[in-house]
């Protein structure tokens, strides 16, 4: 017999809390195939594959799960880019997300959808990632699946434009106060 998994360790994996789990399962057993169970009191479990599913499809959406290592990773920068999928028959159709190296990862949506194109790159944080889809996503626009959205392209590119005209340059560091810990004293802490 499978091993079963509860939302709630589903949400302690996922670092959500249990609604969130439920609307996922909601939004997503189609797709994934997801097998709901009952357990005890009327429970909702899955399979251990079901939920290694779930779980990695909200991590392809959202990025992984950040732990106390991954938090100097979470910190670089790289590109906020948009990639308009299939220009000849979708052309409202385009995929956003966070690259650290754009021309890689447009090379790697080519290989599904050869005709696929940049239409624009900012530099960015990887921390601004969901923001900035927030943003560029706020309206006149409709979610595919994942990071594909439809809806005016122009739109797009101009809630781009104005959200990064507002954040700092992603490079540059802040200058540490003299009495913070990080400060050493005659070194560099410009």
């Amino acid at each position: 017999m499978t091993e079963k998994v509860g939302i709630a360790e589903i949400a302690k994996r996922l670092k959500v809390d249990g609604t969130t789990v439920r609307r996922l399962i909601a939004r997503e057993s189609e797709v994934l195939q997801l097998e709901l169970h009952r357990g005890k009191g009327d429970k909702l479990l899955l399979s251990q594959e079901d939920a290694d599913k779930l779980v990695a499809s909200y991590e392809a959406r959202r990025g992984p799960i950040s732990t106390a290592e991954d938090a100097i990773k979470f910190d670089r920068y790289g590109y906020f880019y948009i990639i308009q999928l299939v220009p000849e028959v979708l052309p409202n159709r385009i995929k956003i997300g966070f690259a650290d190296n754009v021309e890689k990862r447009l090379n790697e949506h080519q290989t599904s959808a050869p005709t696929a194109r940049l239409l624009k790159a900012w530099p960015c944080k990887r921390s601004w990632d969901y923001v900035a889809m927030d943003s560029v996503t706020r309206d006149g626009c409709k979610l595919v699946l994942n990071e594909v959205y439809e809806g005016d392209i122009e739109g797009f590119l101009s809630r781009g434009d104005e959200f990064f005209s507002l954040m700092p340059n992603p490079d540059s560091e802040k200058q540490l106060s003299e009495h913070s810990p990080l400060y050493e004293p005659g070194g560099n802490n410009d």
